[in-house]
């Protein structure tokens, strides 16, 4: 799950990793996370590129006690390597966000968009249902990006997690899968009906498979799944989240994000 600091090496191939002192601090970072929060594991997920600072985000995987799928919690930080918890995103500007072709700033307090509107209900007997959105922040663009590439890219291969009969998530001895996209699937509560059905009936017990898979995604030529010589070094790149990376061999597995941040929103209109 996500990136481990020894498998940086794949991140490589996409010409990104961590220098010396990013993963001396961000090690330490992580630390500290786990010293002040509940989580089974508190990985690196990835850097967004900014103009003036690059941002780090860092994820925390709560699986026991959870049901059906663990709790995930994201948290950031600037160059100062001091991490905090990603907020939420007003949803109101969630699909101005979406096409945002803008590099980040890397100023998390930067107003992405602006409310001009003020109301004064001073001067009115009545006050309106719905009030006018506030502000939004780079910040919040930023922890609605990393959730987006998290729901839409994140992937891991078949076999390399099993449900319990408590119905929770848990790693197993991963042995490797063949460079195919149909033995991929999204870490992710499942949004297809076959694979909630299939956790319903507890059918899922004793399927590797349970999760969505890359093969039903939409367009399905998002994906492009590489080997090296050996044919057992395999990575996985999401085209409309460039900067996205999954790989595995035949004893570890995991992805990362090293981008700016951007949509390629033209993808489909390309193909």
């Amino acid at each position: 799950m996500n990136i481990s600091f020894n498998d940086l090496k794949f991140v490589q191939q996409i010409g990104q990793t961590l220098n010396l002192e990013e993963r001396m601090r961000i090690q330490l970072a992580i630390l500290k996370i786990q010293e002040h929060y509940v989580f089974d594991e508190v990985l690196f997920w990835g850097r967004v590129e900014g103009v003036e600072k690059d941002y780090y985000i860092a994820l925390g995987i709560q699986y026991k006690g959870q049901y059906d799928f663990p709790l995930k919690k994201f948290f950031w930080s600037s160059n100062n390597y001091h991490f905090a918890e990603l907020p939420k995103y007003n949803e109101e500007f969630a699909q101005r966000a979406e096409t945002l072709r803008e590099p980040f700033t890397g100023q998390h307090e930067h107003i992405v968009f602006r409310t001009d509107e003020e109301i004064n209900f001073e001067d009115s007997l009545e006050i309106p249902a719905q009030l006018p959105a506030k502000n939004f922040s780079e910040l919040e663009r930023l922890s609605y990006v990393v959730q987006s590439i998290e729901f839409q890219c994140a992937s891991i291969p078949v076999g390399s997690y099993r449900l319990t009969p408590t119905h929770e998530l848990i790693k197993t001895t991963f042995k490797g899968v063949t460079a195919e996209l149909k033995n991929y699937q999204h870490f992710r509560q499942p949004i297809r009906k076959d694979k909630q059905d299939l956790i319903a009936r507890d059918e899922a017990l004793y399927r590797p498979d349970f999760l969505d898979s890359l093969v039903d995604d939409t367009p399905y030529n998002q994906w492009s799944v590489q080997t090296d010589s050996t044919k057992r070094n395999i990575t996985i790149r999401n085209l409309i989240w460039p900067g996205y990376l999954s790989y595995n061999n035949d004893y570890t597995f995991g992805y990362a994000y090293f981008g700016d941040g951007i949509k390629n929103s033209d993808f489909e209109f390309l193909l």
